[in-house]
């Protein structure tokens, strides 16, 4: 299986209609959520913290387990992770849409893939801003796909809090390190 192959159980499209972006507002239908986080200063922690976004470690940082995960973000891979509730383990993929990787920002956006149990797609990007501040920058377009997304209710809306809160806290050891 290519890293841009959709993985069993998963189909081969976004599960929407539509194209993904970084930048445009959420379409009807779909809620917009963000977070941001000065995660360090100066170049060295933008470097460090680009390059751990782009290996996807805020999502390994968040407790995610890698099933099919790229050494690096590529426009048209696939990635695929499972989320550990309790006993449970829920599965989910996407496909990078967009990658940016210059003086001050990178990160990446991926999408859902038919399958996920939402629909939309997220952005994580690190800016290093003029005063030398870097940020943790994430940008979730999402609205519920599977059933118990939906029977969640308001509840979805607390565990996307909890996932951008450990998201957000990701990077730290490596900024530490």
């Amino acid at each position: 299986m290519t890293s841009s192959t959709a993985p069993h159980g998963f189909g081969p499209d976004y599960a929407f209609t539509g194209r993904p972006t970084l930048t445009r507002h959420a379409p009807p239908g779909f809620r917009l959520t963000t977070a941001s986080r000065v995660i360090g200063h100066g170049d060295d922690d933008f470097r460090r913290a680009a390059d751990a976004v782009l290996r996807f470690e805020v999502h390994r940082g968040s407790g995610f387990l890698p099933e099919q995960v790229p050494e690096r973000a590529r426009v048209g891979d696939v990635n695929v992770w499972a989320i550990p509730v309790g006993p449970l383990r829920s599965r989910v993929a996407c496909r990078v849409f967009a990658v940016v990787d210059d003086e001050r920002t990178a990160g990446f956006g991926h999408a859902a893939l038919v399958g996920h149990p939402q629909r939309g797609w997220e952005s994580y990007l690190v800016h290093q801003h003029h005063d030398g501040r870097v940020t943790l920058d994430i940008r979730v377009v999402w609205r519920p796909a599977a059933w118990f997304m939906r029977a969640a209710g308001p509840a979805a809306r607390l565990a996307l809090g909890t996932v951008l809160h450990r998201n957000l806290r990701a990077l730290d050891p490596v900024l530490a390190a």
